[in-house]
């Protein structure tokens, strides 16, 4: 880096008399005049001094600080080599509050660059870096006489600043700003990011003028050796007016730098700097959207969300949307083939299903957000993944509090994981789909057990069949919701009495029995409600083994459960309806025509007064009507219920009940 060399030979300490020296006095308030210094924003401050010298045509700003032994700033200073103020113009310079001859120029007299004061407040903010300040500038007089003028203000007196008379010098022009007894603020110039600060502030302009060098504490400005990333992309604009397209520069910093959508010309002069208006967790940037248009408009900038260029900073921020999704993807790929080679990535091969492919893109998505907090150990690192997809593939919805406990996460990660998680998109997709296909699982297991000889003839009715099968009462229908299992009449009776909010008479129960005045025991009561209105249907399913064929014996069994409930005055409700069910792998061929009687619905072998039907019903025919309702799902998720899918499915959800022959 070439040594960067004063514009002035010595330290300048001017003395002179009252009669040469005038003061100009603003006609303000005091307190005014400091709330425009905005005293609490040094950086502000050297910003503005820097951007000052910059539409003073400056090639070289240099930024110095003296500190003292303790680490303390004595004194702040910014020097430039541009064409400085002459002593005719200080007086309007500093004299007046608004006005600036920039907002007429537009452009710097001589290299033609876009200016980026306008208001004519910009040498308060100097206050902002010290309570006695003084502008040492040396410029080219209207009769090309050199000269040097020396203007000095303070905090305790902000309406009026001291100019001295010119004085002829050999010297080269520019301006240097001396700030000294510095403010409670300053030392936050010293902070380690704030070259980084500036260098983002200034990013577009130095890229667009390469011959413009900002030195700050002896280091180069230079965003290009600090940004982690940029990328540009021309913006379709079709009201340009005349000027080239718009372009929007996104670039990507490793600390903090404070996000803005900085408007500026093609120059890379800055005119304002809104929010960027977009959430990128995870990326420090500044997105810069370049354009001459902004010129024209620079006095209503501040209300450009309401004129006719808000579609143009939409379209901006869509533009930064797509930027960053697209390196959100490329991070977590990177992250994710580190994780594949390093063997603690939880899935071994790709996606081949649409329900995989979803559960997968939320494992990245949750997985790569939180890899900053991964144990460091492999074997850590692999045991958390796999929980994290277990959890995720199972209770996707049950993962947030899963992850607070693992991780602590501090509160900014922890919004943004809820925000990741309460996502329709993706948490009732992944439950859905995981869902189906569990049930599409099932439907083979249970073809397995009830049509498989060598399973089927071995399978228990009561402590195998039926137990599974409670577990999965939506084979009957996805709107019931199991009531009574393997109980007695009577336990059905409180059930039922339950549900319609009824008491028993002399508060207590009669016994319910069957016509010969046994007990029955009845295998599964499920019940549902009518969707709009206060009616009820209850089921009443009665299992057989698979071995086992429907023949009259059977159907007399199912009919006098039927006959007990409705023949006891306690059950009477004309709010409810009763289907009773006996159902098996095969069926006799005399209840098979009945159950094909051309009056009644297939399978109905019997219809009662009171909304009462009794149905003989095959497994076949259940399964068929299952997967029928499942078909559409089944065909989107291309899921195919191999056989180990569904013996995993058996040993995972029903494996203390499954039949040995099954799962063998």
């Amino acid at each position: 880096m070439r040594p960067v060399l004063p514009i002035f030979r010595m330290v300048l300490h001017v003395v002179w008399d009252g009669d040469r020296v005038s003061t100009v006095h603003i006609e303000a308030k005091p307190d005014h005049l400091l709330r425009l210094a905005w005293q609490k924003d040094p950086m502000g401050a050297v910003v503005e001094m820097i951007w000052n010298a910059l539409d003073a045509e400056a090639s070289l700003v240099t930024v110095d600080l003296e500190i003292n032994e303790l680490g303390g700033i004595e004194s702040v200073s910014i020097t430039d080599d541009g064409h400085g103020m002459p002593n005719a113009s200080c007086k309007s310079y500093f004299g007046g509050l608004g006005g600036s001859w920039k907002t007429a120029a537009k452009v710097s007299p001589h290299l033609k660059r876009g200016l980026h004061g306008r208001s004519g407040q910009g040498r308060l903010r100097a206050f902002a870096l010290g309570g006695q300040v003084r502008w040492v500038t040396v410029a080219e007089a209207a009769g090309g006489r050199v000269e040097r003028t020396v203007i000095s203000g303070a905090v305790d007196r902000p309406t009026d600043f001291d100019i001295s008379e010119p004085e002829s010098v050999h010297l080269s022009r520019g301006t240097r700003v001396e700030a000294s007894v510095p403010g409670d603020f300053v030392s936050r110039l010293t902070q380690e990011d704030t070259a980084q600060q500036l260098a983002s502030t200034f990013a577009p302009f130095l890229a667009a003028n390469l011959d413009v060098r900002i030195v700050y504490q002896g280091t180069l400005l230079d965003p290009a050796t600090v940004w982690t990333d940029m990328a540009e992309y021309p913006l379709p604009w079709p009201d340009s007016d005349g000027y080239a397209a718009p372009l929007l520069r996104v670039i990507e910093w490793p600390k903090d730098v404070g996000r803005v959508l900085a408007l500026c010309d093609t120059n890379g002069v800055v005119l304002d700097d809104p929010s960027p208006g977009i959430q990128a967790p995870g990326y420090q940037f500044t997105a810069y959207l370049l354009w001459d248009g902004f010129v024209e408009r620079r006095d209503d900038l501040s209300l450009a969300e309401l004129d006719e260029i808000a579609p143009l900073l939409a379209l901006a921020r869509e533009k930064l949307r797509t930027h960053f999704k697209r390196r959100e993807q490329e991070r977590r790929a990177r992250l994710i083939q580190e994780w594949k080679t390093e063997g603690v990535y939880p899935y071994s091969a790709g996606p081949v299903e649409p329900a995989q492919a979803v559960e997968r893109e939320m494992f990245d998505e949750v997985a790569t957000r939180i890899a900053r907090r991964l144990p460091g150990g492999t074997q850590s690192k692999k045991t958390t993944l796999r929980l994290l997809r277990e959890v995720i593939s199972h209770d996707p919805g049950g993962l947030y509090p899963v992850l607070d406990e693992l991780f602590r996460l501090p509160q900014s990660e922890q919004e943004e994981l809820k925000r990741i998680l309460q996502r329709t998109s993706l948490s009732e997709v992944i439950k859905a789909t995981g869902q189906v296909t569990d049930r599409l699982d099932f439907l083979a297991v249970l073809k397995t057990l009830v049509f498989e000889p060598e399973v089927s003839r071995t399978v228990r009715e009561r402590s195998e069949l039926h137990k599974i099968l409670e577990r999965e009462t939506w084979i009957f229908g996805d709107a019931y919701a199991l009531m009574v299992s393997d109980q007695s009449l009577d336990a059905v009776l409180r059930r039922h009495l339950k549900e319609l909010g009824r008491e028993p008479e002399n508060g207590q129960l009669n016994p319910v029995c069957r016509e010969d005045g046994r007990k029955g025991i009845v295998d599964l009561m499920l019940g549902r409600a009518h969707r709009g209105s206060f009616g009820r249907e209850h089921l009443v399913v009665e299992l057989k083994a698979p071995k086992v064929k429907i023949g009259q014996v059977e159907v007399a069994q199912i009919k006098s459960y039927a006959e007990a409930i409705v023949s006891d005055p306690q059950f009477r409700d004309a709010r409810v309806s009763w289907d009773f069910w006996i159902v098996s792998t095969e069926m006799s061929e005399v209840v098979r025509r009945d159950a094909s009687a051309p009056n009644r619905p297939p399978g109905c072998i019997a219809e009662w007064e009171g909304g009462v039907r009794i149905w003989a019903r095959t497994w076949s025919e259940i399964i068929d009507d299952c997967e029928d309702r499942l078909h559409f799902y089944r065909d989107r998720l291309n899921h195919d219920p191999a056989a180990e899918h569904a013996v995993e499915y058996l040993q995972r959800v029903h494996g203390d009940v499954a039949p040995a022959t099954a799962t063998a």
